[in-house]
C-alpha cells in the first residue's frame, strides 16, 4: 500500500509541475487574476444589485469559466501527452498499475485546479474587502446599513468550486481513457461541463410523476450519472448572505463532489486497463 502511494505521489508531483510551467496555465491564471481585479471597474455596468454582490458574481463567473477550460483542455493535454510521445509506454513497463498512473495524473491535475482556485479566490477576496470598507465608511456617513462579505464563507466557496472542477476533470480522465484524439477528449469533455451546468433544467422537465416506478427509478438514475454542477453555486449565500448556509448543505454538496470524483476516476481505471497502448 505504502509503495503505491509512493508511486501515485511520483506520478502526482511530476504532472503537476509539468502543468504549471505551461505557458496556457499562466495564460488563464492571469486572465482569471486580471478579471477578478477589474471587477469594481465594471460595476458601472450593473443593474440594480448591490456592488458587492455584482463582484462576487463577476469574479465567481471568471473563477468557474477559466477554470472550467483549463480543468478540461489541461487534463486531456496531460494524458495525451503522455500517449503521444509513448513515456506512458516506459512507466508502464515499470512496477506502476495503469490505475496509478491514472490517479497520479488526476492528482497532478486537480492540485493545479486548486492553486488556481486560491489565487483567484484570494484576489477575490482583497477585492471585496477594499470595496467593503468604502462603503462602511460611506454607509456610516449617510446613516444606513452597510452590506458586508464574509471571509470564512468565500474560502468554503472556493472549497466547492476546487471540488466542482476536481469533477470536470475526473469527467474528462474518464473520456481520454478511451478516446484516441486530444480533440475528441476535449470536445467531448466541453459538452459534459454544458451538460452538467444545464442538468437541473433536464431534471424539472423530465422527472414528473408517473405511474411506472420502474420509469421514475431509470430517470432518477440517468439523471444522476452526469453531475448537476449548479448544485455547486451558492457563492452568494456563503459569501453575502446574512444568515449564511447550514453546514450540512455544503457538506452535502462536498460529498457529491467527492463521490462523482471518485466515481469517474474509478470508471476512468476501468476504461484505462482495456486500452492499447
Amino acid at each position: 500500500m505504502q509503495a503505491s502511494f509512493q508511486r501515485v505521489s511520483w506520478i502526482a508531483r511530476v504532472t503537476f509541475l509539468e502543468a504549471v510551467r505551461q505557458r496556457f496555465f499562466a495564460f488563464l491564471l492571469i486572465l482569471g487574476a486580471a478579471m477578478a481585479l477589474s471587477s469594481v471597474s465594471f460595476r458601472v455596468l450593473d443593474f440594480g444589485h448591490g456592488e458587492l454582490k455584482f463582484i462576487a458574481d463577476f469574479g465567481f463567473g471568471g473563477m468557474f469559466l477559466f477554470g472550467s477550460v483549463l480543468a478540461v483542455v489541461m487534463t486531456a493535454q496531460l494524458f495525451f501527452s503522455e500517449m503521444d510521445n509513448k513515456t506512458a509506454l516506459t512507466l508502464l513497463a515499470k512496477p506502476l498499475g495503469r490505475g496509478e498512473f491514472l490517479l497520479g495524473k488526476f492528482a497532478g491535475a486537480w492540485a493545479v485546479l486548486g492553486v488556481f482556485v486560491a489565487v483567484l479566490s484570494g484576489l477575490l477576496g482583497i477585492v471585496l474587502w477594499a470595496r467593503e470598507q468604502e462603503l462602511l465608511l460611506l454607509a456610516e456617513q449617510a446613516g444606513k446599513v452597510p452590506p458586508t462579505f464574509s471571509a470564512s464563507g468565500l474560502a468554503q466557496f472556493a472549497l466547492l468550486q476546487w471540488l466542482r472542477l476536481g469533477v470536470v476533470a475526473s469527467i474528462v480522465l474518464a473520456i481520454s481513457a478511451v478516446a484516441r484524439t486530444f480533440l475528441y477528449a476535449v470536445v467531448v469533455g466541453a459538452l459534459a461541463v454544458v451538460a452538467g451546468q444545464l442538468q437541473w433544467i433536464a431534471q424539472d422537465a423530465i422527472l414528473k410523476p408517473s405511474e411506472s416506478p420502474a420509469y421514475e427509478a431509470v430517470l432518477w438514475l440517468t439523471s444522476r450519472l452526469l453531475p448537476n454542477l449548479q448544485q455547486f453555486n451558492i457563492g452568494d449565500a456563503l459569501v453575502l448572505g446574512a444568515t449564511g448556509v447550514p453546514a450540512d448543505a455544503v457538506g452535502a454538496v462536498a460529498l457529491a463532489g467527492a463521490a462523482y470524483m471518485a466515481g469517474y476516476v474509478f470508471l476512468g481505471a476501468l476504461l484505462f486497463k482495456r486500452r492499447e497502448i
